[in-house]
């Protein structure tokens, strides 16, 4: 008999707890640990909490398929109702068990004589470094985990008193309830132009004394309409049946298609450049004409990640806000000189520089069969990261990895991208172990290749690398983040390769295979849910009484047949008695 598998999932963020609920509620098994660095859950919800944070993908989309909300306040919500959302479900589901917080993973090694991972730890609140040891290692710390640390000259000098700087994701937790009160009155930088700037200065301009912006990159920014839901809507999205999952239908179908205009091909530019042309008109028609000259980008529509407008635009009217499209040449004791040589001082520098989307599982340090090649060593040799339907990675079995290589959605839930993921690693990886049917799930190499290079294929040609700069393509020049189509068709894709069981290769489990069917439906009847099982045995009772009901038509039918045979029988019977003793009497006489 082969050891009890278990489990260790990294990051209690959205593709954790998916992950978990996936394990503990879908598969039956509750052999899991979560391992998270924050001191709480949520991930990138719980990471950034700067002023103006929130979705950009409307929130009923943007949530788990097996726990929609219906009490969602407005189209696109903020970060705080968010992270309650993320909050509540681990709660809902009884997740929280399973999760220690405040700990950081420093490294995992596979351990092929005991077929499992040893995973190194570190408590962030004692400083105790420690291992545990699992048979699958789950990798669920997302794209937007750590921040991406420029480094301007001169920054060490900005440290004088009453001076700070800091990244978005560090946001100070002393500045008060809005997360407000140490820009008040300040002179306020903030270096950088993607989501989180657009997002922050809004709010900045309400309370500083002057913000400037060094945006040394134009954006493509669109109309980002974000009514409240009334109580009338909430009231259908929680009681009429599949209300909410026909709106979440539409939203998804929606933001897929338009992704379209990403692709090459004739048809995608002539559809990109109409929503251009709309987007052109609303930059120019919501900004100073002081800033016509740079605000519209001369790249195509995708290169970057578009930005559906939290009110930035109109903020640029703010009297208070400077924005200088250029980056930094210099960072002094008193402010910032910026590449043409204009010298601005600040009391505080705020970095909205972005994440290290692509690199993957940074900085831990993980090797597998081979231990004189890291995760990071191999990715290196394959110019950037790749992985078999972006979880599973050759030579590195038993290792799935949640938000992965090339599954990010060009326009669309990043949770549905991950609970994609999951359906295939649960499938492949964790139904074969848990069942015993496989002790080693492993890609191969070949089959890892063949699906890198095909999307690799696949991207060529797409706005993505259009030429501006943007977090999809790593310092090789490969998109390791973004998935070629449609959303929908990455769920179908991934589901039908599993299905096959495409490039897999497992080993170990038990010989027979009557124990790992058993064990299969074991694991079945203690995951179906309770509502399931009521619904079954609701309609066997229905079933029942309705055989009951056709045996008593039946006794009843065949009791009536076999009377009236009888009475036939006693009619045809009776005649003939009298006619044999007629006879038998005339007989006698003669």
């Amino acid at each position: 008999m082969s050891q009890s598998p278990s489990a260790i999932i990294i990051g209690a963020g959205p593709s954790g707890i998916a992950m978990a609920h996936e394990m503990k509620h879908e598969l039956g098994f509750e052999d899991f640990t979560i391992y998270e660095k924050l001191d709480g859950v949520g991930g990138t919800w719980a990471t950034n909490r700067y002023p103006g944070c929130g979705c950009d993908v409307p929130t009923h989309l943007y949530s788990f398929s097996f726990n929609l909300n219906p009490d969602w306040s407005k189209e696109l919500c903020d970060q705080d109702e968010i992270l309650e959302y993320m909050n509540s479900t681990v709660d809902k589901f009884s997740l929280r068990p399973h999760i220690h917080t405040s700990i950081e993973c420093l490294s995992a090694i596979w351990r092929p004589d005991f077929q499992d991972w040893a995973v190194q730890f570190k408590d962030l609140k004692t400083d105790i470094e420690y291992t545990r040891y699992a048979t699958i290692l789950i990798c669920a710390v997302g794209g937007i985990s750590y921040p991406r640390d420029v480094k301007f000259e001169g920054m060490e000098k900005f440290d004088g008193e009453g001076k700070a700087m800091f990244h978005t994701a560090r946001w100070p937790t002393d500045w008060g309830k809005d997360g407000l009160d140490g820009a008040r009155g300040k002179r306020v930088a903030v270096v950088g132009n993607g989501c989180s700037a657009a997002q922050l200065v809004p709010k900045l301009t309400e309370v500083a004394a002057s913000v400037t912006q060094y945006a040394r990159s134009p954006q493509w920014y669109h109309e980002r309409p974000n009514r409240s839901f009334t109580r009338l809507e909430r009231f259908f999205f929680r009681y009429v049946p599949l209300w909410q999952r026909y709106h979440r239908l539409e939203l998804f179908i929606a933001n897929d298609n338009l992704v379209k205009t990403y692709m090459p091909g004739s048809s995608a530019t002539g559809k990109r450049e109409k929503v251009e042309t709309h987007a052109k008109d609303y930059i120019l028609a919501n900004t100073p004409e002081k800033y016509h000259s740079f605000i519209v980008p001369s790249f195509p529509l995708g290169c970057k990640r578009r930005i559906f407008d939290p009110n930035y635009l109109s903020s640029l009217h703010s009297s208070n806000l400077t924005v200088l499209p250029e980056g930094l040449q210099e960072i002094t004791e008193t402010g910032i000189t910026s590449t043409t040589g204009i010298t601005t001082d600040f009391d505080v520098i705020i970095l909205a520089t972005g994440f290290q989307v692509t690199q993957f599982l940074a900085p831990m340090h993980i090797t597998g069969v081979h231990p004189e090649t890291s995760l990071a060593d191999y990715w290196a040799s394959t110019r950037g990261a790749q992985a078999h339907w972006g979880t599973l990675i050759s030579s590195f079995p038993n290792l799935g990895i949640l938000f992965g290589p090339n599954t990010f959605p060009a326009h669309n839930s990043a949770l549905f991208a991950c609970e994609t993921s999951i359906a295939y690693l649960s499938r492949v990886l964790l139904a074969p172990i848990i069942d015993r049917r496989a002790r080693v799930v492993e890609v191969t190499k070949a089959a890892e290749d063949l699906w890198a290079n095909k999307i690799q294929e696949k991207l060529k040609g797409a706005v993505f690398e259009a030429g501006c700069s943007n977090w999809y393509i790593n310092e090789y020049g490969r998109n390791v983040a973004s998935w070629p189509g449609l959303a929908r068709d990455y769920w179908l894709r991934s589901w039908w390769a599993a299905v096959r069981g495409q490039g897999i290769e497992m080993s170990g489990g038990e010989a027979s295979s009557s124990v790992w069917l058993a064990n299969m439906v074991l694991r079945r009847v203690r995951a179906t849910k309770m509502r399931t099982w009521v619904v079954l045995l609701l309609a066997l009772a229905l079933g029942r009484s309705r055989m009951r009901g056709k045996e008593k038509e039946g006794l009843d039918e065949a009791k009536s047949t076999v009377i009236d045979v009888l009475r036939r029988q006693r009619e045809s019977l009776i005649p003939s008695v009298i006619q044999a003793l007629i006879l038998g009497a005339a007989a006698s006489v003669h």
